[in-house]
């Protein structure tokens, strides 16, 4: 038992030590972080540095749950009473158009149906880290973000459909679990509801389950159990686990909102270790030797990438364009959410844990991913610079 608890916190040392070094590798490479962690771990494993495991399986697991969990709490649906009905009747514009065009493709080339979710899923990951580099105030970023957290919600609703459509098939089986989905959603919006109602007349209620003094970490315990116990009851009512970590992201960020500095902790925890073990784990399941042999997974990689891109800047040049000046600003809308590493990285792993998806699809699916965010960052930059002295040209003549 000893000799194998070796092995196993070896194996970690080991990932530990490629998850130090990947901001490093990001900086001097401007690659995104999340595209070397996936390449750390593709190269690792292929060089025997470390061993793919059961422990290292579920840890990644953990890790991606806990990513669902961040990204829940990007989700303020506060913020879109705000919006106004034009705004939000663009939005369905914008996904009509998105999903529409994704199943006519899918249908004409005759691809797996797999990528009619593939194809519109977003993230908030990418769209988070263009904002640290251009700043909220830009117009094209700051409809990627409120688009992204629709986008990101409709993704999760499209896994959990995914998983339950391969975990039973057309079945009887398959329409049961989509009625408990359903009522568990109903159900969760209606304590949203009624805690809402509750917390208005006890604002100290609040308080009492986070205070802000708070010497014994109560607030990190209250969040790590809420986390725990939806993602337990999800998986009691077989659904995607992915769903009720969303959710417990959610309900933070909607009740807790004051607790600024749980958030950050809470992604310093995240980012720092769990979210990366995620990406290692990923690039891992990828076959170095046989992508060398077989460039065609790059090909395929590239296909999906520009996939995602064109029916991205069709539904945002329907929608949206009206509301920029210039079409570059479209063009940069499209291509900031055309990044969705984390969700098209999930939707891959849980169609080929599904056996749904070939080998060959999957590989394809991660490439993208990686394609888009590097390709794609480097694109984003040169569009903006770019931009930027065509418009200082406009001023210094006026």
């Amino acid at each position: 038992m000893e000799h194998i608890l070796v092995d196993i916190f070896l194996n970690f040392a080991i990932i530990a030590l490629l998850i130090a070094i990947a901001p490093l590798v990001a900086k001097a490479t401007r690659i995104p972080v999340v595209v070397v962690e996936m390449c750390l771990g593709c190269v690792g494993l292929y060089l025997g540095i470390f061993q793919a495991n059961e422990s290292f399986a579920l840890m990644a697991k953990v890790g991606f749950l806990f990513l669902m969990f961040l990204c829940g709490m990007e989700v303020d649906l506060r913020g879109f009473q705000n919006l106004g009905k034009k705004f939000i009747k663009n939005v369905i514009i914008y996904f009509v158009v998105l999903y529409g065009i994704s199943v006519a493709v899918v249908l004409t080339l005759g691809l797996h149906k797999i990528f009619i979710a593939a194809f519109p899923v977003m993230s908030l990951g990418m769209i988070m880290t263009l904002i640290k580099d251009y700043g909220k105030d830009k117009q094209w970023l700051e409809l990627a973000l409120r688009v992204g957290v629709v986008g990101e919600m409709a993704s999760i609703v499209a896994l959990t459909l995914i998983s339950g459509f391969y975990h039973y098939g057309n079945s009887l089986k398959l329409y049961e679990n989509l009625a408990v989905l359903c009522v568990f959603i109903l159900a969760i919006f209606g304590l949203f509801w009624v805690f809402r109602i509750l917390f208005w007349w006890f604002p100290n209620l609040k308080l009492f389950v986070m205070p802000h003094n708070d010497l014994s970490n109560q607030d990190m315990r209250f969040v790590m159990m809420l986390f725990i116990v939806l993602v337990a009851l999800v998986l009691f009512l077989d659904l995607e686990p992915a769903l009720g970590a969303f959710l417990a992201g959610m309900i933070v960020a909607i009740f807790f909102s004051y607790k600024y500095e749980l958030v950050h902790k809470l992604n310093d925890i995240g980012f720092g270790f769990f979210v990366p073990l995620f990406f290692v784990f990923v690039g891992s399941t990828l076959d170095l030797g046989l992508i060398m042999q077989n460039s065609t997974y790059v090909l395929y990689g590239s296909y999906i990438a520009v996939g995602m891109i064109a029916i991205r800047f069709i539904a945002a040049n329907v929608a949206f364009r009206k509301y920029f000046r210039h079409i570059k600003d479209v063009t940069l809308f499209a291509f900031s959410d055309s990044m969705p590493l984390t969700f098209l990285v999930a939707t891959a792993k849980i169609a080929s844990d599904w056996n749904a998806i070939t080998k060959d699809v999957y590989y394809a699916f991660i490439l993208a991913a990686m394609i888009e965010g590097v390709l794609f960052s480097i694109i984003i930059k040169l569009l903006y610079n770019l931009w930027q002295p065509n418009k200082s040209r406009k001023n210094s003549k006026s």
